[in-house]
């Protein structure tokens, strides 16, 4: 087994997959797999907005799956909330068509002249132009900021060099995989008041118009299609209104700006946890790969966001999402969370303090357990380690019946873990031992006490 150390090592290593998970129960393995998919099903049902379907053919299972990519939900946040500070007059149909992701004969579609152009194929609209309280949105922005406060705390500890057991685990166990996307999750928050689901479009056969649909140009008296319009530029033209202010606002290239701002935060904590000495030259096979996997989805982030944000792209459906590489992307990080969620289970251990860790007890239980107020983290097994045990006093009288003598004491043996503050004050000197037996001994004391007694 590889010998990892706690305080870190000069060269940069990552250790082979352990398999350490054969002690954990099947009602451990339920709590730790519920506390391993919360913020990644929380990040992915909050981000994926509600599908509209304008086109018959229904989008195929490759068409769908750049949708749940973490860099696509990342852009959707921050167009809504770009596309409400350039509005010119907000209302229930900016706030519906925005939220809404349409399916399309071109595929998905969240332009702003979707606005007009998907008037006529709605059939419900929401109460408000902001966020309902008590609403699903409103509850699942609740969830994502409460994991992404634990989150941003407990990363601000570890970074601090404050208290392990309450901070983040650096060898990580099953548990902490995808606990950074709590984090990411806080980007919410920018447009979390103009979010929303309380809408419904029809399909593209109803074309049921409502009262504030407006009304649409007419060629010949006759309503063009919703494809027609998408397909035909200068129908486009003709229809389109301008209900929002230029990408060259002041407010949304401020906005802009400030929205990379925690992306990048993340990325440079992700850096520091590599390269940094205390954030781990040594590595376990999971912590390597979940440290892999958000530099790799990070990097890209923030260049596609950065890149479309400074060329003033407004559609809510990030540009590229139909692109072959973007689905190879999407595809890439699919992999990379199958492969790092299968290391965990197999690597993964508790504690002595009751974490999770990924390493063995050499730095796992040190990493995991050791703080201001139980710097010490002691292994005892008395077939590793012979001359550890526990020491005590009970009971009084040896074998003989006689009361032990001053500087006498029985010694156990014990496997286990000892937490707690190693003291400096003396200790006694024993130099010689004596093997007992303790079926020689009468009464309740014999059970509970010792192996060796020593003179």
């Amino acid at each position: 087994m590889a010998d990892y150390s706690p305080f870190g090592g000069g060269k940069f290593r990552v250790y082979p997959l352990v398999y350490q998970s054969g002690n954990i129960s099947f009602t451990e393995w339920m709590s730790l797999l519920t506390l391993c998919l919360a913020p990644l099903i929380a990040h992915i049902a909050a981000g994926i907005p509600m599908l509209s379907y304008l086109y018959e053919r229904s989008p195929r299972w490759h068409e769908r799956i750049a949708l749940y990519n973490p860099t696509s939900i990342l852009w959707r946040y921050s167009l809504i909330a770009d596309r409400r500070i350039r509005a010119k007059s907000w209302d229930k149909k900016d706030m519906a068509a925005t939220n809404a992701l349409f399916w399309t004969s071109r595929g998905w579609d969240g332009s702003e002249e979707m606005v007009n152009l998907s008037s006529p194929y709605c059939t419900h609209l929401p109460e408000h132009t902001h966020m309902t309280l008590l609403s699903r949105e409103f509850l699942k922005t609740v969830i994502i900021t409460l994991q992404g406060t634990q989150a941003v705390v407990a990363l601000g500890m570890a970074l601090g060099g404050k208290s392990a057991s309450d901070g983040f685990v650096t060898y990580m166990g099953v548990d902490l995989i995808f606990f950074p996307l709590a984090y990411i999750g806080l980007l919410r928050l920018f447009c979390a008041f103009w979010l929303t689901d309380e809408f419904a479009y029809t399909s593209l056969n109803s074309k049921k118009p409502i009262e504030e649909a407006p009304t649409t140009a007419k060629f010949d008296d006759a309503r063009i299609s919703l494809d027609s319009l998408l397909d035909n530029g200068s129908a486009d033209r003709i229809h389109k209104e301008t209900r929002f202010l230029p990408t060259s606002f002041w407010a949304s290239k401020i906005f802009r700006a400030a929205y990379l701002l925690p992306i990048l935060g993340l990325w440079t904590i992700v850096i520091l946890f590599l390269i940094q000495p205390g954030g781990g030259k040594e590595f376990t096979l999971t912590s390597f790969l979940v440290a892999l996997f958000y530099l790799v989805f990070l990097s890209v982030s923030i260049v596609l966001c950065g890149y479309y944000l400074a060329r003033g792209r407004t559609s809510t459906t990030i540009p590229c999402i139909s692109s072959t590489w973007y689905r190879c992307y999407t595809g890439l990080l699919i992999g990379m969370v199958l492969v790092i969620f299968i290391s965990a289970c197999i690597e993964t251990r508790h504690t002595a303090c009751g974490k999770w860790t990924s390493a063995p007890f050499s730095a796992g239980d040190y990493s995991a357990c050791s703080n201001e107020r139980t710097p010490s983290v002691i292994e005892m097994d008395s077939n590793k380690y012979p001359a550890f045990g526990l020491a005590t006093i009970n009971p009084s009288r040896d074998q003989n019946n006689e009361t032990l003598g001053e500087g006498e004491f029985w010694v156990r043996n014990f496997t286990g873990h000892c937490l707690g503050l190693m003291s400096n004050t003396t200790v006694k000197h024993v130099s010689k031992s004596e093997a007992v037996d303790l079926e020689e001994f009468e009464g309740d004391e014999a059970n509970n006490y010792n192996l060796w007694y020593n003179l």
